[in-house]
């Protein structure tokens, strides 16, 4: 993923260091509070931040950092604590990437490389992220960023080399990396692995709510369904079982595979759905109900039969003769 950078592209650069030191150190202070990943410490980083924009309005990597937290409050459903609803902070993250982009850095790069990966662009997103690593190659966000692109075109093994290079230059690091790394083995299909990186990640972490559904996914997915419906509630605290059940279908998580790589996400979906079911609710029940002759039986058995994928492998027989 080498990448050669323009003159104009290295000027650019080079204007955007910043010599505002009461603007770096309200960038330090925002950085270093986002990067504890939780909702009081977002909100925090998010004014650090823009206090360091308004004492340097070409700070590039202080926006680059505010699309960054705007787009974390989105992931974790965070608006509401933070006082508006995660729309705006959407859109918020948006805007802010227009502005890093103004005042090039490595952290831009990687910012532009993440709304890549959001919208599914995954060539984009890999030539974005490949001009962060050439910028700043010990900047363990870029390797991050490359590690994202490199899953959603179909190379998680290869993403993980670029998560291991990311904790190896940040050997405290944040639980975003966590995230990016069992995705990247759920990918692969690793889904013990991957259990063990996300449940590691949510103990070292416990306000880390990104990992909270992909990590009950996986456990579904392993047959721990009630662990599943555990994390699924720690989510969702309160949640009754009807709005369990919706939960997979009015929640989006925020990156996207490329076309040829979509089924990826969809298994995560997948998983959710059985963490959302009522335990009773097993394949051999659902064989059952396939027996029954009732056409709409039939259907919602065949529907929920195909969210445990192999794992619903003894119903196949019965499945042909439903159809």
């Amino acid at each position: 993923m080498k990448v050669n950078l323009t003159t104009t592209e290295k000027t650019e650069i080079a204007r955007a260091k910043p010599d505002n030191i009461a603007a770096k150190e309200a960038f330090e202070e925002g950085w270093s509070l986002y990067l504890r990943y939780n909702a009081k410490d977002t909100a925090a980083a998010i004014t650090s931040l823009k206090k360091a924009t308004e004492l340097d309005p070409e700070y590039g990597r202080a926006y680059a950092a505010l699309a960054l937290a705007f787009f974390r409050v989105v992931d974790s459903l965070w608006g509401k604590e933070l006082g508006r609803d995660e729309p705006y902070f959407w859109w918020g993250a948006h805007d802010y990437v227009e502005l890093a982009k103004k005042y090039p850095t490595s952290l831009s790069y990687t910012v532009e490389a993440l709304r890549n990966v959001y919208q599914g662009l995954a060539e984009d997103a890999r030539r974005n992220a490949g001009r962060a690593i050439a910028l700043d190659p010990n900047d363990p966000e870029a390797h991050i960023a490359t590690a994202w692109a490199l899953t959603i075109s179909g190379e998680p093994a290869e993403a993980l080399n670029f998560v291991a290079s990311a904790m190896r230059l940040n050997p405290t690091y944040p639980s975003h990396y966590v995230l990016a790394r069992g995705l990247a083995l759920f990918a692969m299909g690793d889904l013990k692995q991957a259990a063990e990186v996300f449940g590691d990640g949510v103990r070292r972490n416990p306000d880390a709510t990104a990992l909270f559904l992909p990590l009950s996914s996986v456990l579904a997915q392993l047959g721990r369904r009630e662990e599943a419906g555990q994390m699924l509630l720690k989510f969702r605290p309160g949640a009754d079982q009807k709005g369990l059940e919706n939960l997979p279908d009015t929640y989006i998580f925020s990156f996207q595979w490329d076309y040829e790589h979509a089924g990826v996400r969809e298994r995560l979906y997948d998983g959710l759905r059985i963490a959302a079911l009522p335990l009773a609710i097993t394949v051999t029940s659902l064989e059952a109900e396939l027996e029954t002759g009732n056409p709409f039986s039939q259907q919602y058995a065949a529907e929920r039969l195909g969210w445990f994928g192999p794992a619903a492998a003894q119903a196949v027989p019965a499945l042909v003769e439903a159809l």
